[in-house]
C-alpha cells in the first residue's frame, strides 16, 4: 500500500468514525428527549390526579353523607342550638312594650330556622326546602285540608260541645289579627315545619331504613318537649299529638310535602286565633 493509499484509508476511517459517533449521539439524544417527554406526560399526569383528588376532596367535605357520623354531630349541634335559641324566649317576657316582644320573637323563630336550614345543606337535605312543581295546586290543597280537620276537630267540635281546647274568648282589632295572622302563618308554621318535619323527620327517615315509620313519631315527641317552654305538661302532649298529625301526614300522603304542612301549621295556628275572637 502507497503512502497516499493509506493516508486515504485513514481518513476514510477516521471519516467513519466520526459519522458513526455523531450518529450513537443522535440515537442518544433521541432516547434522552424520549424519557424526558415520558417524565413529563407522567408528571403531568400524575399532578393532574392530584388535582382531581384534591378537588374531590374539597367537593366531598361538604355536604356530608345524611348517613354518616358525621350527620349525628351536626345533628345534635343543630339540636342544642336550637334548644338554646328558644329558650331566650323566657326573657322576652321582661319585656314591657309589645312591638318590641313581636319583633324578638320573630327574631328568635328566623335564628332557628336558620339553624335547620344550615344542617340540611350541611348534610345535603336541601332539597326538601323547595317544593315539587309538579301538582303544586294538590300539595297547597292538602295543606288546608289538615288545617281544616284539626281547626274542626280541635277548636270547634269541642266548642260545640261545651268546652275548649283554644282558651277563652279574647278581643282583638284588625291590626292585631293581621299581626296574628303574619306570625303564624309566615313565621311560626315555616319555622316550626322546617325544623320538625323538614330536618329532624327527614334526618331520622334517612337513619332509620327498616323502620322509617318511626321517624314522624320520634320528631313529634321532640315537638311535643320542645314546647316545654311554655310551663305546660298538658301542651306538651297535645302539641305531640298535633306533630303527629303533620308528619304521618306527610310519611303517608303521597303528594304532602313539606310545603303541605308548613300551609297546615300556619293556617291551623292562625285558625284557634280567630276561634277565639268569635267565641261567646
Amino acid at each position: 500500500m502507497t503512502l497516499d493509499a493509506a493516508r486515504a484509508f485513514k481518513i476514510g476511517t477516521l471519516h467513519s468514525a466520526v459519522l458513526l459517533f455523531n450518529r450513537v449521539i443522535w440515537l442518544k439524544m433521541k432516547v434522552i428527549c424520549a424519557i424526558i417527554n415520558f417524565s413529563n406526560r407522567a408528571l403531568n399526569s400524575n399532578l393532574g390526579i392530584i388535582i382531581m383528588e384534591s378537588e374531590n376532596n374539597k367537593k366531598s367535605l361538604f355536604p356530608v353523607n345524611p348517613n354518616s357520623k358525621y350527620s349525628v354531630i351536626i345533628f345534635l349541634a343543630a339540636l342544642i342550638v336550637i334548644i338554646g335559641i328558644t329558650f331566650l324566649m323566657w326573657f322576652i317576657g321582661l319585656v314591657n312594650q309589645s312591638a318590641v316582644r313581636l319583633c324578638l320573637v320573630l327574631l328568635i323563630i328566623v335564628a332557628y330556622t336558620a339553624v335547620a336550614v344550615t344542617a340540611m345543606f350541611l348534610t345535603g337535605q336541601q332539597k326538601q326546602l323547595v317544593p315539587s312543581k309538579n301538582k303544586l295546586w294538590l300539595q297547597i290543597l292538602i295543606g288546608v285540608g289538615i288545617a281544616a280537620f284539626l281547626c274542626f276537630f280541635v277548636g270547634i267540635l269541642p266548642i260545640l260541645c261545651g268546652t275548649s281546647f283554644v282558651g277563652s274568648h279574647s278581643d282583638m282589632s284588625v291590626g292585631q289579627i293581621l299581626l296574628a295572622a303574619m306570625q303564624d302563618i309566615l313565621f311560626v308554621g315555616v319555622g316550626e315545619e322546617i325544623v320538625f318535619r323538614g330536618y329532624i323527620q327527614n334526618q331520622f327517615t334517612i337513619w332509620l331504613k327498616k323502620c322509617k315509620w318511626l321517624a314522624p313519631l320520634i320528631a313529634a315527641v321532640l315537638f311535643g318537649l320542645w314546647h316545654l317552654i311554655n310551663g305546660s305538661l298538658i301542651q306538651v302532649l297535645f302539641t305531640t299529638v298535633i306533630g303527629c298529625v303533620f308528619g304521618y301526614a306527610k310519611y303517608f300522603i303521597k303528594d304532602c310535602s313539606l310545603l303541605s304542612v308548613i300551609i297546615a301549621h300556619g293556617l291551623y295556628d292562625f285558625s284557634l286565633v280567630l276561634l277565639t275572637c268569635f267565641m261567646l
